[in-house]
């Protein structure tokens, strides 16, 4: 996912979208920032082997329908919800910063 550094307009500041809002799912975006929080932590330190055979599986499996989901819902939907919930920010649209 690409994200411009030039500021959008808006009075909070933020940024400007590479795609259309709808083209860019919540999945994507959980995705980038965790590859940036891992590559930010160069130290892990292993399972045991009760996190590798029983905690670890049901986790990747917990993710995996997660990501499922997430990979759903794009930031169009997140603006509409905020529009219908009457969460919107400043102006006639909702607008996220990302």
């Amino acid at each position: 996912m690409r994200v411009s550094s030039r500021g959008c307009g808006v009075p909070r500041g933020g940024y400007r979208l590479a795609r259309e809002r709808r083209r860019i799912t919540v999945g994507e975006i959980v995705r980038v920032v965790g590859a940036m929080e891992q590559a930010e932590d160069p130290l892990v330190v292993g399972p045991s082997e009760l996190g590798e055979k029983v905690v670890g599986p049901l986790w990747e499996e917990v993710q995996t329908d997660l990501m499922a989901r997430l990979d759903n819902i794009t930031i169009e939907d997140l603006c509409r919800k905020a529009e219908n919930t009457g969460a919107a920010s400043e102006g006639s649209a909702a607008d996220f910063t990302i």
